[in-house]
């Protein structure tokens, strides 16, 4: 069962969140927010081709992208999303990197993302993942579309569940209204699930975790107007990460043998092959 709530219960979803690894945000962005935040993922893939990292024939991702634009500041600090938070990992919550993706329409009728968990494909070592992503759906999820697909309570209860022993029709599908927010601890399996008359997706990707911890990527980079930034209705540690070495040891990490001068997304490309190599 679909578990949703609005976005100004904060308790009630941070308890969801850590119970069923997920919780779906009904309404986390307005009609006119929805409408800006699209015209900035189209203005940006005009803007920046060279910065596209082509997965295949249908699915752009575009990494790497506050250095250029300020337009998704808003949905970094998303105040809804942060309030969940701070009831799940306290004030030292930690941004740590953002993305977004556009599925285009694919003809492949079975294509399917296989079942993993973020941060790493190694299975042992399941119980290192700690963090936690938000997606915006910036265009509606039918039935007939495209979708996010997850394994509830596989962060917890369900930890010692190998993605490899997961069916292809098991899960929660993700069928959601444009402007809805999925926030879900990455621990969690989950896979995507491409369908024949899909429309395209648009996506947008948040991930956070906590101070004192390796950064879960290494090529995002915080910009100086984000971590000079005084604010304090944001968590103080929120940008502490803008110059951290240390990350995690899995597929946020730049793969041996990788030419640390190519572009961006070349290297983010060679490291997410390298992560479904191990799915």
């Amino acid at each position: 069962m679909q578990m949703n709530a609005s976005a100004n219960d904060s308790v009630q979803l941070a308890k969801r969140l850590e119970t069923d690894g997920y919780v779906v945000i009904e309404n986390a962005l307005s009609p006119g927010r929805l409408e800006t935040l699209n015209a900035s993922v189209d203005r940006y893939l005009d803007a920046y081709p060279e910065a596209w990292i082509q997965m295949n024939d249908h699915t752009v991702e575009i990494e790497n992208v506050l250095p250029r634009t300020d337009e998704f500041d808003g949905v970094v600090e998303d105040r809804h999303v942060l309030d969940i938070l701070r009831h799940v990992i306290g004030e030292n919550i930690t941004f740590e990197q953002f993305s977004f993706m556009v599925r285009n329409p694919s003809p492949e009728a079975s294509a399917f993302r296989g079942w993993h968990r973020d941060l790493t494909r190694d299975y042992s070592r399941r119980k290192e993942i700690d963090a936690i992503s938000s997606i915006y759906f910036l265009t509606d999820v039918t039935e007939d579309d495209t979708c996010f697909t997850i394994i509830p309570e596989s962060h917890n209860r369900l930890i010692d569940l190998d993605p490899a022993d997961v069916g292809p029709d098991e899960g929660v599908d993700i069928v959601v209204p444009a402007g809805t927010a999925l926030v879900f601890h990455v621990g969690c399996i989950h896979a995507g699930k491409t369908r024949p008359k899909s429309r395209q997706r648009k996506t947008l990707h948040v991930y956070y975790s906590r101070s004192g911890v390796p950064r879960t990527a290494e090529w995002s980079e915080i910009p100086e107007r984000l971590y000079a930034k005084t604010d304090p209705a944001l968590p103080a540690t929120l940008y502490a990460k803008w110059n951290e070495t240390n990350v995690f040891e899995g597929v946020g990490k730049i793969p041996e043998g990788i030419d640390r001068s190519l572009p961006i997304p070349e290297i983010v490309k060679a490291a997410l092959i390298k992560g479904k190599q191990e799915e």
